[in-house]
This record gives structure tokens, sequence and C-alpha cells, in this order.
């Protein structure tokens, strides 16, 4: 089923969410570390950066019953759509997404991520997105 009458459709493009766990303390709150991160995962895939990359010192929900124990977050804008990270320092764990509509090698990115967060195991989720993007404009 096609979201749309006689449209031809395509995919949107690849969307990399890595999840590690069990890196250093030291590593996860590093807000350098996480700026230098953003910045490296668009030059290693050949994505435009629209911004620079901003990061931000998250606090603790823990007390309002989160998940959350305080790390950084943070977000670069791509030309071909975005790059995120969150770190979670005390529970030794960070997440990173990596969205584009351009294609790109996410192998690298995994083995780039493993090298610099030092994770001692990993989830890598790798998904098609706009899995019915029109090939061309629908409206004038």
């Amino acid at each position: 089923m096609t979201a749309y009458k006689n449209i031809e459709t395509t995919t949107f493009g690849p969307h990399l969410i890595f999840d590690a766990y069990g890196c250093p303390y030291k590593t996860l709150s590093n807000m350098e570390l996480c700026f230098g991160i953003l910045s490296d995962l668009a030059d290693l895939a050949g994505m435009k950066k629209m911004t620079e990359p901003y990061v931000i010192k998250a606090t603790s929900n823990e007390f309002m019953g989160g998940k959350d124990p305080g790390g950084f977050s943070g977000f670069v804008i791509i030309q071909e759509s975005h790059i995120s990270i969150h770190t979670f320092a005390k529970r030794g764990f960070a997440t990173v997404d990596l969205y584009s509509c351009k294609n790109f090698e996410p192998e690298s990115a995994v083995e780039y991520l493993k090298k610099t967060l030092q994770p001692r195991d990993v989830d890598v989720i790798k998904l098609d997105r706009g899995l019915k993007y029109p090939k061309q404009n629908i409206y004038k």
C-alpha cells in the first residue's frame, strides 16, 4: 500500500541509532567530547552542518521519579537532517542518533563511536525512514 495514488515512492533515508553501555564516567562527562562527536560524525558521514553543534548540561530528573541522573545532551542540524547525543555518565550510558536523507556508511559511524565512547557493549539499530517518500513534488 502506498501513501499516494499513482505517485512513485522511495525511502527518505537511513537512521542509525547507537546505544552504548558501560562507557567510562570520565568519557561521558566530557562536554568537549560531545561537541567533537557531533562535529566528527557529520564530517565522517559527508554531511553539511547548518549550525555548530549545541551541547547543554542536563540536570537530573531522578527526584521527580525520572530515569535521568543528568549528563549532556547535544544536537547538530545538518542539511540532510540531524545528529544527536545524550550521555548519562553516572549510568555509563550514551545514545547517539544519525538521521539523514543522504545515504552514509553506518559501519564507519559505529566504529568511530565504539572507539570514542569506549563502551563495553552496544546496541545498533539501522532503520530506513520515510518508506513511502514521494520521488517528486506532489504540490506545485
